[in-house]
């Protein structure tokens, strides 16, 4: 999308795609059409009935106000431009609706609505009132009117590291030197519920990283303050790069009514930060050592674990051998005693045979009795061949065990030392880019 789209436009910093756009902010008023007190009606459920009775447009955002009466409910709804404000107000102007679980009526009532914005009069009596108050003198800084504050930036939208969101001062100064010559520049972290709407709700979803800061814009001289109050009236913040459409971020304009960028208190702000950052760097360092003691304890933990498994699977193949050497050796009893019964049953054919006349078949018969024996001999050979075997075999499946559990052992040690290996690394990395973030910061 082109930014010759856009003919409002005021380009703000080119690098980062931030532009300033005018936006129009409506007045909405719902109320029952027979003047009911609004109780029971869920401010909620009017607010997606408003999204609904808008479309296909959109609000940037839309908040609840403090009610004059019971018997309405007052919106605030900001547009992106003043073209799509008066359609949605052709459109939804004295639109009646109902919400779930009330039989109730209602009509919206909506309005273009007035800028609440600080005028020269309002801070020029200010700072004339305040100096008496506070002994401040208008020749030093931060204790006049020189200081611009930009409420609820998105925090992404002027950052370096898009992982680790943080406020670039740099981009900051080059932003809003259009304007002016800056002193200083300076932020604070801060989330305002209710002041985010739907274009940059997305912007992180990362816990803990606040969605938007409050800039301090700190001018070295007076018209540069003027313009800069003048030029950012009734604006919104719309960032958009080629190809892509645009994203815009309504914010808040105020002048610095407490000094916060006096020297003495920017100076003793910039120690506590810090401070505040060794501190977390010191909380890092001790979580990391603690991740990395967990690492070890549970790597030993498994480790016994498996040794105990293969311990347990060791015995219970010992006891399945043990009941087989068992079998075999009472089979190998049965046989020597059917071979010494064999034996006997011969020796008594024998002298039978010797005793009677038919020598030739009592010759035959022992030729069968003694190649009957030979097959007993042959099987209990053949026997003893298959467990020398099986013995054979059972020392190499012991051998192979052993060298499968250091092959085991030895590929743990070495993925365990790979993963310290990338721990150090990140490590270093991350103190890399403390070290380069404290660098631009100062």
């Amino acid at each position: 999308m082109d930014i010759q789209r856009f003919p409002d436009c005021v380009r703000l910093l080119d690098r980062l795609g931030l532009y300033l756009r005018d936006h129009a902010k409506v007045r909405i008023l719902v109320l029952s059409e027979q003047g009911e007190p609004l109780v029971d009606v869920n401010s909620w459920e009017v607010m997606e009935k408003l999204h609904k009775l808008a479309e296909p447009e959109r609000f940037t955002t839309i908040r609840l106000q403090k009610s004059p009466a019971m018997e309405l409910l007052l919106f605030e709804g900001l547009f992106q431009d003043r073209e799509i404000m008066r359609y949605v107000i052709r459109n939804m102007n004295n639109s009646k609706f109902k919400v779930q679980g009330s039989n109730v009526i209602l009509t919206v009532k909506i309005r273009e609505d007035a800028y609440d914005y600080p005028t020269v009069e309002e801070w020029e009596t200010y700072f004339r009132t305040i100096n008496g108050k506070r002994n401040w003198s208008e020749c030093t800084p931060g204790e006049r009117a020189d200081t611009v504050i930009i409420k609820n930036l998105p925090t992404k939208w002027f950052s370096l590291d898009a992982n680790n969101p943080k406020p670039c001062e740099r981009f900051l100064r080059d932003a809003f030197t259009l304007f002016g010559t800056i002193r200083k520049v300076d932020y604070e972290d801060c989330v305002e519920e209710g002041e985010l709407g739907d274009d940059i709700t997305s912007l992180t979803s990362q816990f803990g990283i606040p969605l938007t800061f409050n800039a301090y814009i700190q001018y070295q001289n007076y018209t540069s303050f003027k313009a800069a109050m003048s030029g950012l009236k009734g604006k919104q913040l719309m960032r958009l790069f080629p190809g892509q459409k645009p994203t815009f971020s309504p914010f808040v304009v105020d002048y610095d009514r407490t000094g916060f960028m006096t020297d003495k208190i920017h100076k003793a702000r910039k120690i506590e930060r810090e401070r505040a950052a060794e501190e977390a760097k010191r909380k890092h360092e001790a979580y990391m050592k603690q991740q990395s003691e967990l690492m070890a304890k549970q790597i030993e933990k498994q480790k016994r674990k498996r040794r105990k498994l293969e311990e347990k699977k060791m015995a219970a193949k010992k006891s399945k051998k043990d009941k087989r050497r068992k079998r075999k050796g009472d089979i190998n009893e049965c046989e020597k005693k059917e071979i010494e019964n064999l034996e006997d049953e011969c020796k008594q054919v024998a002298a039978k045979l010797l005793k009677g006349i038919l020598l030739k078949l009592a010759q035959g018969e022992r030729e069968r009795l003694i190649k009957q024996r030979e097959d007993v001999m042959k099987r209990y050979s053949e026997q003893k061949r298959r467990q020398e075997e099986e013995k054979q075999i059972e020392e190499e499946t012991k051998a192979k065990s052993k060298e499968a559990l250091l092959l085991r052992e030895r590929e743990l040690k070495e993925r365990l030392m790979k993963r310290f290996k990338q721990f150090e690394e990140k490590k270093q990395k991350q103190q890399e880019k403390i070290q380069k973030k404290k660098h631009i910061i100062i």
